[in-house]
């Protein structure tokens, strides 16, 4: 079992720690509340890029490499992701290292010494790693960039979470300074540190490795409601042969009362190996090496995706399969034997999760920060309540979603005109 506290020290700084006691290791992670989401157009890619920074200018470390050298000295792994609403840096070590991993975390985290040169090189770092988004001709095609525009921008679809070349180029030291000022602030940073560790010593290390951490949060999360009246799609022509699509129904939030019942939903259609979008379309019809149906879930918005590739000859056979497996749930439901299985599925990745330092960092660090709720949801309560959903509550939440006005699909690869069209009227 584990042992969960959280305690908001003077300055606003949320600490949380998860105490596992028969583990070998520890992670320490922060968790920040910054992503493209906070950005302006012409400014996308900020957060990602001072992400990336931040090991560049490290409190205490003269450079990066510096940095990660003390890293690998402790034997230790890190890690460092920025999503459209919020960013984390995570340090996994064994336990014995855990004051030396919270006072690397504490040097990213309250680093901020971004210099001229190192930005320059910096710039080039991200653009490498949005080259792997990019088709032949230069063109930008991240799926989950694509679907995220299309469901919750109203202004704009040319969406590029990473940064694109013309923006990037853009960004100057002076705009790296005053985004870090304005987001990396206690109140806007939950801690954790989860696994084997001295209770009592967790807090002394975490004020001695946090210390002079200051600042106000100014900052406020813009709103993605986006009316929808009908299906929506978006296509990015490549000259590839395969094809790659997202069929996304909007949802509910991460904490709203059915979003267990939409994870019971998207594990039935694509989540186990014998789910039925991989039972049909993969194993019967041959038409997709890998499918796969979950939920994407943010503060105050989410959505349940359907994500395949095809070569491109099979492009409208597999929407096609895909729209019938929706229209099979929606008119039939789930049994009560389809349903118990999924329920136990569900409940195990559950319980597994408790078996992970990392896993349990991010299930309560990530909550903490997006909902700040007064009371934790808990992995194992959440996992026994799947076991209280009933079929009648599943169809009602397979009604309300899985309708037109709430159907998005983005699509990457060579469909030509009439194919789009063919496609949209299946949507509808």
């Amino acid at each position: 079992m584990y042992i969960y506290e959280k305690e908001v020290l003077p300055d606003g700084l949320r600490l949380i720690s998860i105490h596992m006691p028969h583990i070998h290791s520890v992670v320490v992670a922060a968790y920040i509340g910054i992503g493209s989401r906070y950005e302006e157009d012409e400014k996308l890619g900020l957060s990602h890029l001072l992400e990336h920074m931040l090991f560049r200018g490290p409190r205490g470390f003269k450079d990066s490499l510096e940095l990660l050298q003390a890293v690998d000295d402790i034997g230790g792994d890190i890690d460092a992701y920025t999503s459209p609403e919020h960013s984390a840096i995570i340090i996994q070590v064994h336990k014995k290292h855990s004051k030396r991993a919270l006072e690397i975390l504490g040097a990213l985290v309250l680093g901020g010494n971004f210099r001229e040169e190192d930005l320059n090189t910096e710039k080039q770092i991200v653009l490498e790693e949005t080259s792997q988004f990019m088709d032949e001709k230069g063109d930008y095609v991240c799926l989950d960039d694509h679907s995220y525009a299309l469901m919750w921008k109203t202004d704009s679809r040319d969406y590029v979470s990473f940064g694109e070349k013309k923006t990037i180029a853009g960004i100057l030291k002076a705009d790296l300074d005053e985004h870090y000022a304005r987001f990396f602030v206690p109140e806007n940073v939950v801690l954790c540190i989860s696994g084997n560790f001295y209770k009592e010593d967790v807090k002394n290390w975490v004020v001695d490795a946090f210390g002079g951490f200051c600042g106000k949060l100014t900052a406020s999360k813009p709103i993605l409601t986006v009316e929808q009246k009908a299906p929506r799609c978006l296509f990015k022509r490549t000259s590839s042969q395969t094809t790659h699509f997202k069929l996304c129904h909007k949802a509910y939030p991460y904490k709203h009362p059915d979003v267990l019942i939409t994870l019971l939903i998207a594990d039935v259609l694509g989540g186990g190996i014998s789910s039925r979008l991989s039972s049909n379309i993969r194993e019967r019809l041959g038409l997709v090496y890998d499918i796969a149906s979950y939920p994407t879930l943010f503060s105050d918005v989410g959505s349940v995706d359907i994500y395949t590739s095809t070569k491109k000859a099979n492009f409208e056979k597999t929407v096609t399969a895909v729209m019938n497996e929706v229209k099979g749930l929606v008119d039939g439901g789930i049994s009560q034997k389809e349903l118990m299985r999924t329920e136990e599925r569900v409940f195990g990745q559950m319980q597994f999760t408790m078996d992970s330092p990392l896993g349990m960092a991010n299930w309560f660090g990530t909550e903490e920060l997006l909902v700040e709720p007064k009371k934790p949801d808990r992995p194992e309560i959440q996992a026994q309540k799947i076991h209280n959903i009933t079929p009648e509550e599943v169809s009602r939440v397979i009604q309300e979603i899985f309708t037109p006005e709430r159907r998005n699909l983005a699509v990457v690869g060579p469909v030509g005109l009439w194919g789009r069209k063919r496609v949209k009227r299946l949507l509808e």
